[in-house]
């Protein structure tokens, strides 16, 4: 637990202490409508935050954003309506996948909610970067300290600590924590070592734990453009950088096999097209975007354990997670969800959600399912 030497800091940490304490916020239950489960399906369920309601007026179709759980096949199972979804977002399910998170920083809010029934059980006000659950506590990070808190909403303990993604090595009690640069933290919020050759300039790192303790980490350009700062970097347990991948893309998420180490990455590129553009610039940015024609191209690749180019989806961009039980991978477009193979072979897909963002999230399953 973060302490002070100097009586007035702890003052200001009790102060904000207990006023995050007061931001706890109990809600009903959402306006839900369900579809029947898929027969005999007791594999892993996909979650799927939909950003598809620009004005985020429930009372109105679509009557908000949307929560959708979709079975192995692309199948929708069920959908709740009545959220408010603006981004960047991040979610993160229980590890028995009966709770989810959403970090939302655009109401700046983190929230906690029942997965059978999509009802928000607390939340907090605040800039919530990511969430991981570990040891019956739910760590949370704003931009200035990480949280621990329980299944109530009450803050146990905290640290100062600047965090933009969480990814936790649970077979050693570690947390990899980015900010301005990479990070090891045990579960005591204590620091253990420091990646001093990676450094975030134009874009988040996003990191990701290998079975071996190793990690991956996702650096992207911000504008989604091509530059030296798209790659993957794997960075060994003790803090050393093993490889380095550069990428023709930006990845927006990095996802790691964890029964054999293999690496999945999904991101964009955006071309713009200025041709059309004489010899006067015009007068206001909505004139110019109107003018510049953008073309946005989305990349999904798979790479082993070793750094080496598996195959490539021309899928996805947006968001992707992976199924460890059978190592298949759900890929984000723009409009569609698609699900593939740990080959690559295309599983299903769903086009049932809107042309907005969206995030994804893995609901564990009943029972381990075969490789495809």
């Amino acid at each position: 637990m973060y302490t002070s030497c100097k009586h007035s800091n702890r003052t200001k940490h009790a102060l904000t202490h207990l006023l995050m304490l007061a931001m706890v916020l109990m809600l009903g239950p959402r306006l839900t409508l369900a579809s029947e489960e898929a027969p005999n399906e007791a594999g892993a369920r996909l979650l799927v935050l939909d950003d598809c309601d620009d004005d985020n007026k429930i009372r109105t179709a679509p009557y908000g954003d949307t929560v959708s759980l979709l079975n192995s096949k692309g199948e929708l199972v069920r959908k709740f309506h009545g959220f408010t979804f603006s981004g960047p977002i991040n979610i993160s399910v229980s590890e028995d996948g009966r709770f989810f998170t959403v970090c939302d920083r655009t109401p700046n809010t983190f929230a906690v909610y029942e997965t059978a029934t999509g009802m928000k059980l607390w939340s907090l006000l605040g800039i919530f970067n990511s969430a991981v659950f570990a040891n019956s506590l739910l760590y949370a990070s704003n931009t200035e300290s990480i949280f621990a808190i329980d299944n109530t909403g009450i803050i146990v303990k905290h640290a100062r600590i600047v965090a933009y993604d969480m990814a936790i090595d649970r077979a050693r009690d570690y947390f990899w924590i980015s900010g301005l640069d990479i990070k090891k933290y045990n579960l005591d919020l204590e620091p253990v070592l420091t990646v001093e050759r990676i450094r975030g300039i134009r874009g988040p790192l996003l990191v990701e734990v290998n079975p071996d303790g190793s990690i991956w980490i996702a650096q992207g350009d911000a504008y989604e453009q091509y530059s030296s700062e798209n790659r993957l970097v794997k960075v060994s347990p003790e803090g050393m950088v093993l490889q380095i991948i550069n990428l023709d893309f930006s990845p927006v998420r990095v996802r790691v096999d964890r029964s054999d180490g293999s690496v999945w990455t999904t991101g964009k590129i955006k071309e713009r097209d200025f041709s059309r553009i004489g010899d006067e610039w015009p007068d206001t940015l909505d004139e110019l975007n109107d003018l510049v024609k953008t073309e946005t191209e989305t990349f999904t690749r798979k790479y082993d354990s070793e750094g080496n180019l598996i195959f490539e989806i021309s899928k996805g961009g947006y968001s992707i997670e992976l199924d460890q039980s059978d190592g298949s991978a759900w890929l984000a477009g723009k409009k569609n969800i698609w699900h593939y193979s740990a080959n690559g072979r295309n599983l299903g897909s769903y086009a049932g959600s809107s042309d907005g963002q969206k995030w994804l999230a893995i609901i564990p399953g009943n029972k381990l399912t075969s490789r495809l």
